[in-house]
Formats: C-alpha cells, structure tokens, sequence
C-alpha cells in the first residue's frame, strides 16, 4: 500500500463572497444564506462543483472522500436547520467506499502482476529485487507526501518523474556493477526492476493527481494479462507482455506531467513529513520482504496471502475513520458530544484492530500444537508461522496508516520500523554465534523471531492507537 492517502489540505475556490468556507457546517451556511432553496443531492452537487471544487479539495479540505459526499453533508444539515424531522447524517458510506475499492485495486495491480510473473522474477537474483523493492515502495510514498504539498497537479507529478528519473538511474547501476549473486540474470534484472519502479511511481502519480479511476482503468489490460499467465492461457515466454501491460498504466499516470500549465508557484516541501513517509516505506518493504523470504517451500508465499487479502479491508477501515471523525467535527458544535463521538469512533477503530493480532496470537499457538496427523507434514509450523505473520503484519500497516491519516508520523515510523529492528537481533546472534553460516541456517531462527516481532509490534499499534484516537487534539 502507498502512503499517504490524505495529504495536507489545499484551499478550495471560493462558492460565494468573503472567506472560503473552512468546514461542512460553514459551507452548509453559506448555502442557506442563498435564495434558492436546494432540495436534491444532485442539485446541490452540481453547485459545489460549479464553485470549483473538486473531489480532491473535498478530500483535502474538508476530510470526505468525494464531492458527492460532501454534498450529502450539507445537504443533511440544510434539512437539519429547516427542520425536517428523521434525518440521519451518515458519511457517505457508498462514494467512500466505492473511493476505498478504487485506491485498493490501483495497489494490488502490481502486486497481481508479480504473482503472475513468478518465472521472471525468479531469474532475478532476491537481494536485487528486496533492493529494488525498498527503494520503490519509501520512493514512492515520500514523492506522494511531498506532490500533495504543491499547489497543482503539473509540478507534483514532475516531481515525481524526477524521482522515477532517479530511482531507474540508481537501479541501473546497482545492476551493472554489482556481482552476479546479487542480481542474477542482468538482462532480466533490468527489465523487472525498472517495471517495479516504474509501477510504484504511477501509483504514486494517481494518487496525487487524483486520477485513480483513469490510472485503473488502464490497468485493466495488466489484470487480463495476469489472470491469463495464472491459468496458463499464455506462456510464461511472453511476460513481456504483462511487463508492458502496467508500464503503460503507471505512464497514464505519469502523463499529465508533460502538459504545459499556467500553474502557481508550487509550495514548499514538507521535509520532515517526505522522511516520515519515507521510513515508513522502507520499514513496510522490509518487513514484507522478512515474512516473503522467510517463507518454506516455493510458489507464492503463504505471508502474502492475508496480506493480498487485508489490502481492501485496510483501506475501507482507514477511510471509514477518516470521514467518520471528520464528520464529527462538522457536525457537533458541543464539545462534550464532540467527545463522545470520538469515543464511539475510537472504540471501533481499537475492535476492528483486535482481530488480527487474536487471530495471529491463534495460528502461534497453534502452530506448536498441531495434531499428530499435521505435525508430521514437512514444514507444517513453518506454514502456519508463515501465515501467522502475515495476519499480524496486516494488522501492524493497519495500525500505521491510521497514525499517518491521523498524522502522528513519527509514531507511524516507529511501528512500521519496528519488525525490522526485533527481526535485527536474532540475525545479529546467530552472525555471533554461527560465523559463515549459510541463510538456510538461519530461517529456522528467523521465523519464529520473526513472528513474535510483529507480534509485538501489533500489540505497540494498538497501545499507540488507542493514544491517538481516544485524544481530542489529534483530530484538529
């Protein structure tokens, strides 16, 4: 997943005379200060936009997914003040979910493509692709967090492109002068990694440019591909294709960059939030490749399956926090029901981020109590370790996207840092304690450290969460 969603608020245009409008309530008032009197949703969608604002500054400025959300919300407040009885204020739940689903198949379409390409992948030696994949996954979410700080689209997504820029020239290097163990077939190496940088900047171009829905689209070819390559209706020869197939999606994305604009001078970059992302993609990257290349067996590791399968419902319960907070702040004007908004809302969040670490906590125990039939399977507590720890990190990139949106990113960076720095000591012994010992020695170690890292790593998610989201100030 790519970070952050939500990125600092650009002001909208102004719908009327005087100051622009700096919440749902304000613009709900400048509405019924007019002389026509709004009765439909789509009316009243029709004026917001006609005013010049668009789905992202509703985002940005007033915290809900879409324009047609926004408009429910005032719309659901005009009643309110004329009176009408039985409304229910809701957020918008079909808009942002239908947002949420979008941004989600946007991240999954890369990750599709690498299941599909497992054969090509695998002529690229794993060092190169864990480099490859670092380098990808913190690039990208630094160059989002410092496009959503400029003032228009052209300068963000050139900013990008500079980074991608970048990012192939370093990657191009390591691939040329580094051994041969570390890249593996060069040829294939330079074609794979410069597909995986060039994927993860569009996904970062679409969502600064607000374009997921034309960036999926062009993914479209890229699904069919992969689907085709996993059932075997094309031959692995002809990964090129599926290779081509997301680098024209990612250079949709990119496009919009080559236009010649009148745009305003762009805005300073937030350095201290561009590193706050930035180790926050590093730390998620390295933690997926621990519970990737930790894995027994071949084939797709088991890890990646819950975390294929969290990538959804991470985005709908990050977002449905987001629009669920925002409208508490448009909507109550007393502070003690305020307050206990918040608390309904945050005691959601904390029971919708028990189950992972339950259900992982679960597949542990389990994992050394297996019955006999199972445990003398080969490799069956690997297994279920394996799929353990991708339950548990689920939760832990749950945990640290909510901490970004609510923008506690020093405390994001911590978490998402943290499987790393517990996988850190394990390795650090047994180089201590087995001097040139082969990697297949260490997995044994590994995996259990491992897992109980991320364990402990979601218990700290929950703890900072329930700092985060039961504490008024973070809302402002």
């Amino acid at each position: 997943m790519s970070a952050p969603t939500v990125g600092p608020g650009v002001g909208p245009s102004r719908p009327v005379g005087g100051p622009p409008p700096r919440s749902i309530a304000d613009l709900a008032a400048r509405f019924a200060s007019g002389s026509v009197v709004v009765v439909d949703v789509d009316e009243l969608v029709a004026a917001i936009e006609a005013a010049g604002i668009s789905d992202k500054q509703a985002q940005l400025r007033y915290g809900v997914p879409t324009v047609f959300a926004l408009g429910e919300a005032v719309l659901a407040q005009l009643w309110a003040q004329r009176g009408r009885p039985g409304v229910v204020v809701r957020p918008g739940l079909a808009p942002f979910a239908r947002a949420a689903l979008a941004r989600a198949a946007l991240f999954l379409t890369p990750a599709l493509a690498a299941v599909a390409a497992g054969d090509a992948l695998d002529r690229v030696g794993w060092p190169m692709l864990a480099v490859t994949l670092v380098l990808g996954w913190s690039g990208g979410q630094a160059l989002a967090a410092a496009g959503y700080a400029r003032a228009a689209t052209g300068p963000a997504l050139r900013l990008i492109a500079s980074g991608l820029l970048l990012g192939l020239a370093l990657g191009a290097a390591v691939v040329a002068l580094a051994p041969a163990w570390f890249v593996g077939s060069r040829p294939a190496a330079y074609a794979v990694c410069g597909v995986e940088l060039l994927a993860f900047a569009g996904v970062a171009a679409a969502l600064v440019s607000d374009r997921v829905g034309a960036v999926l689209r062009w993914s479209l070819p890229a699904w069919l591909v992969s689907a085709a390559l996993l059932v075997g209706v094309l031959r692995d020869a002809t990964a090129w294709v599926l290779g081509a197939a997301v680098g024209v999606a990612a250079l949709r994305g990119l496009a919009p960059a080559l236009r010649r604009s009148a745009d305003p001078a762009p805005a300073r970059v937030p350095l201290p939030a561009v590193l706050a992302y930035l180790l926050i993609g590093a730390g998620q990257a390295g933690a997926f490749i621990l519970v990737w290349r930790l894995a027994p067996g071949g084939g797709v590791p088991p890890a990646t399956v819950p975390l294929l399968l969290a990538v959804p419902l991470i985005e709908l319960f990050v977002g449905w926090h987001a629009a669920s907070a925002a409208t508490g702040l448009d909507l109550y004007d007393d502070v003690a029901m305020f307050r206990r908004h918040l608390r309904a809302v945050g005691a959601v969040t904390l029971a919708a981020l028990a189950p992972p670490v339950a259900i992982g906590a679960a597949l542990v125990v389990g994992a050394f109590r297996l019955p006999y039939e199972l445990s003398r399977i080969p490799d069956a507590r690997a297994l279920v370790l394996a799929v353990a720890a991708g339950v548990l990190l689920a939760g832990a990139w749950a945990a640290t996207l909510l901490l970004a949106t609510r923008g506690r990113l020093l405390l994001a960076a911590l978490l998402a840092l943290a499987p790393v720095a517990f996988a850190a000591v394990p390795v650090a012994g047994w180089l201590v304690a087995v001097p040139g010992g082969g990697v297949d020695s260490l997995i044994p170690v590994m995996l259990p450290a491992t897992v109980a890292g991320l364990a402990a790593t979601s218990v700290l998610g929950l703890a900072a969460t329930a700092h985060t989201v039961f504490q008024p100030g973070s809302y402002r």
